[in-house]
C-alpha cells in the first residue's frame, strides 16, 4: 500500500508524510525559539527560522534514506546540489528579485508617493545582521517547505501543473493571516508561488527560487523600507510609507497586494520561463541512478533547459 515493487515509498504517501513532519518541525521550532528568545522578536525569528531549516533538512534527508533509498548526496536530492553553476543561479535569482521589486516600487513612486526616512536604532549593525540572517534562512525554510521534498514528491504523484496549483495555493494561504491581508494580496502571493515553483522546475534545484525569494523580501523590506507581506520587521535601515489608492500601494500589506506588484510577478514569471538555465538536479530516483555512475554527485546537464512541460 505504501511502497512500490522496489520498496520505495510511493510519491503520494511521501508527500503526505513529509507535509506532516514539516508541520511538526514548524511547531517544534516555534516552541524552541520562544524558550530561547522570549519576547525579543528579531532574536525569536532568527532562532525559529534557523532551527526550522535544520529540522527540515534532517527530516527530509531521513525520508530520502528510508523512503527513496537515496544513501548519499541527500542535500542534492532535496534541491541543493553543489554543482557547477549553483552560485550563478542563486545570484541570478537575487538580481531578478531586486529588479522586479525596483520596478514595482518605482511605479508606486511615479503614480503616487513613497516617503522614506532613516530608522537607525541602537546596535544598528547587530540588528542589520539579524535581519539578513532572518531573510536568508527564512527564504530557504519556505523554499524547502513549498518547493522542496514535499513539492517534488507531489510532482511525481500528480504532475507539475497539479503540484504547482496545490503548493501555490498553500503558499498564499499561509500569508492570509498577515497584517493587512486581502484577496488581491492572496492572489498575488499565490502567483509568486507559481513563479518560484517554475523556477525550481526549470533548474531542478532550489538555488534560483531561493535567491529570488531572498532578494524580493530583502529589497522590499530592507532596501526600500516597505512592508513584506504586511510585516514591518525588516525596516531596520529605512522606513517608507507609500501614499496613493489601495490598488497602487497595496495598503498595509504592501506592494504584494497591488497592481504594480502583480505586474512585477508576471514579468518574473516570463523571465523565469524563458531564461536559459542549466538543470542542476533531478528526482531522488534519478539522483540515485546517477550516483552509481558519478559518485561525486556533480554531474550536470550543460545545455540550457526549455520551459517545463506543465501538462497544461
Amino acid at each position: 500500500m505504501f511502497t512500490d515493487s522496489e520498496g520505495r515509498l510511493k510519491p503520494a504517501w511521501a508527500f503526505l508524510f513529509s507535509a506532516l513532519i514539516a508541520c511538526a518541525a514548524f511547531m517544534a521550532s516555534g516552541y524552541f525559539a520562544a524558550a530561547v528568545a522570549g519576547n525579543h522578536i528579531l532574536q525569536f525569528e532568527a532562532v525559529f527560522r534557523t532551527c526550522l531549516v535544520g529540522l527540515l533538512l534532517v527530516e527530509f534527508s531521513w525520508l530520502l534514506t528510508v523512503g527513496n533509498h537515496v544513501e548519499s548526496h541527500r542535500l542534492a536530492a532535496q534541491g541543493l546540489p553543489i554543482s557547477p553553476g549553483w552560485a550563478i543561479q542563486f545570484f541570478v535569482g537575487g538580481a531578478l528579485g531586486l529588479v522586479l521589486v525596483g520596478i514595482a516600487v518605482g511605479a508606486v513612486a511615479i503614480a503616487g508617493r513613497v516617503a522614506i526616512r532613516g530608522t537607525w536604532a541602537p546596535h544598528p549593525l547587530y540588528r542589520l545582521a539579524l535581519v539578513l540572517l532572518v531573510l536568508l534562512v527564512g527564504a530557504l525554510a519556505e523554499e524547502l517547505m513549498f518547493r522542496g521534498y514535499p513539492f517534488q514528491r507531489l510532482v511525481e504523484a500528480i504532475g507539475p501543473a497539479g503540484a504547482i496549483l496545490v503548493f501555490s495555493m498553500l503558499f498564499g494561504l499561509v500569508h492570509i493571516l498577515n497584517p493587512g491581508a486581502s484577496l488581491w494580496g492572496l492572489l498575488n502571493t499565490v502567483a509568486i508561488g507559481v513563479v518560484l515553483s517554475v523556477a525550481y522546475l526549470r533548474t531542478g534545484a532550489l538555488w534560483l527560487p531561493w535567491g529570488l525569494h531572498f532578494a524580493w523580501n530583502a529589497t522590499l523590506g530592507l532596501v526600500f523600507g516597505l512592508p513584506v507581506s504586511g510585516i514591518r520587521l525588516f525596516n531596520v535601515v529605512v522606513h517608507a510609507d507609500a501614499t496613493g489608492p489601495r490598488w497602487l500601494t497595496g495598503g498595509t500589506y504592501g506592494i504584494e497586494a497591488s497592481l504594480p506588484g502583480a505586474v512585477a510577478v508576471l514579468l518574473g514569471l516570463a523571465v523565469v520561463w524563458l531564461l536559459p538555465m542549466k538543470r542542476l538536479g533531478n528526482s531522488p530516483a534519478i539522483v540515485a541512478a546517477d550516483l552509481r555512475n558519478d559518485p561525486t554527485g556533480l554531474q550536470v546537464v550543460n545545455t540550457p533547459q526549455p520551459p517545463p512541460n506543465l501538462g497544461l
